[in-house]
């Protein structure tokens, strides 16, 4: 057993203690007493201890799994594979390798017919890697974990804390993996007034108030899911049909849900409230082409405090800034040769191409004042029962929980590039 398992189990007896006193004065139809108050109170302050040392045991043994995964990666031994699926297409393959040992082991064993499978998130809200170039919305996304996630907003504060659980060891379970025992909201402080004051102030004088209004946003996990459709279970034969099948389609699928919701979902239903959809984000029309509409959209946010860090376009729109020439039809084009292998940039600003926003429209802001959150990971469950036995068919669903975060809706500009009609 090692240091993280011996500090769960003394967290968890120490836990369960003090269950069975509350418990014991509970089924008597009485107040505890003052010793039994004190030994409770003791119990669960030591089952607080232990779980605090706990994760600080397992937070230092990851550190050392991920500090020696990275050192295998840039400099281990020739060969060593890096740690875990990277990517949607090593996902896939992830899942396909998974099911499939899964559904073909060995005579004597029971094969797989229904269940699920844990893989890397394909749309995880893990950093993305420093000085990476964001070739979608979610790398804008991902980073650091939003303000106000923390373990205690998820309720799990132990102090005073009284047991009412049929299972001792998944309530633990829970608070060690930080999932917060089934908690579906989230919270998180937005910034709605931002006017700074700062100034010189001569000895003794008044200084000036700065207003940095802030309100705390409560929002729920959705859960963005979809279906394959049955086909046979000998594809599972053929690594390559298969592992392109759920790569670029059910990991895409998902991918691309979470982009036009973190952008643009209207908030009704099940739909996530999108940055397009909170109020406070600026907006700029169209203004004689398309280059003067972009650079005045990025002067809206400047004049503001905000130095934008990407601009993300639909595909057709991203087109009319690649072919924007000297002359209507011949010249040198005006974004660079076509054939340089230079980062797509505008005024040094990264353009990001993404079907998650409408052609006509652009999104340029600050990707730091918005975050992608996850609840769950994605979850591949397969089904080869009922009907799909009987024609040994397989049925794929893949789901998640996540979320967005808007913490400066004000650090985003809409823009109208829709060229209007002669």
């Amino acid at each position: 057993m090692n240091k993280f398992e011996q500090l769960k189990a003394k967290a968890l007896e120490n836990a369960k203690a003090a269950r069975l006193l509350a418990e014991k004065a509970d089924n008597e139809n009485r107040e505890l007493t003052t010793a039994e108050k004190s030994a409770f109170d003791a119990a669960m302050k030591a089952a607080d201890d232990f779980v605090k040392r706990a994760k600080e045991a397992k937070a230092d043994a990851e550190i050392l799994a991920a500090a020696k995964a990275l050192a295998d990666e840039i400099g281990g031994a020739p060969g060593k594979k890096a740690a875990g699926p990277v990517g949607r297409k090593a996902w896939g393959r992830a899942g396909v390798k998974t099911v499939r040992e899964a559904m073909g082991r060995a005579d004597g064993s029971k094969a797989l017919v229904s269940g699920s499978v844990t893989m890397a998130n394909p749309v995880s809200d893990g950093v993305a890697p420093l000085g990476a170039v964001p070739t979608s919305v979610l790398d804008l996304l991902r980073g650091e974990p939003a303000e106000g996630l923390s373990d205690e907003d998820y309720g799990r504060d132990l102090a005073g804390y009284k047991p009412r659980v049929e299972n001792d060891s998944q309530i633990m379970d829970a608070i060690m993996r930080g999932d917060g025992g089934g908690t579906n909201t989230f919270t998180y402080l937005r910034q709605t007034v931002r006017d700074s004051k700062a100034a010189p102030v001569a000895d003794g004088a008044l200084k000036p108030t700065s207003i940095y209004t802030m309100e705390e946003i409560e929002d729920r996990f959705r859960v963005i899911a979809h279906l394959s459709e049955p086909f046979p279970q000998r594809y599972f034969h053929d690594d390559k049909s298969l592992g392109e099948f759920l790569a670029n389609e059910m990991g895409y699928g998902l991918q691309r849900a979470i982009e036009q919701q973190a952008l643009s979902g209207d908030g009704t239903g099940e739909n996530m409230t999108g940055i397009l959809s909170t109020s406070g984000h600026l907006s700029q029309a169209w203004s004689a082409d398309l280059l003067t509409t972009l650079r005045k959209a990025m002067t809206a946010l400047q004049v503001t405090g905000v130095d934008p860090t990407a601009l993300v376009l639909h595909p057709t729109d991203a087109e009319r800034l690649d072919l924007l020439r000297e002359g209507v039809d011949s010249g040198k084009y005006l974004l660079g040769d076509p054939a340089a292998e230079a980062v797509r940039t505008l005024w040094t600003i990264p353009r990001v191409t993404s079907l998650a926003v409408a052609a006509g429209t652009a999104v340029l802001g600050d990707w730091a004042a918005a975050k992608l959150v996850t609840r769950q990971e994605a979850v591949l469950n397969v089904d080869t029962g009922g009907a799909l036995f009987d024609k040994n068919q397989v049925k794929f669903r893949v789901e998640t929980r996540a979320g967005v975060a808007i913490k400066q809706p004000g650090a985003f500009v809409e823009i109208d590039i829709a060229e209007p009609a002669a």
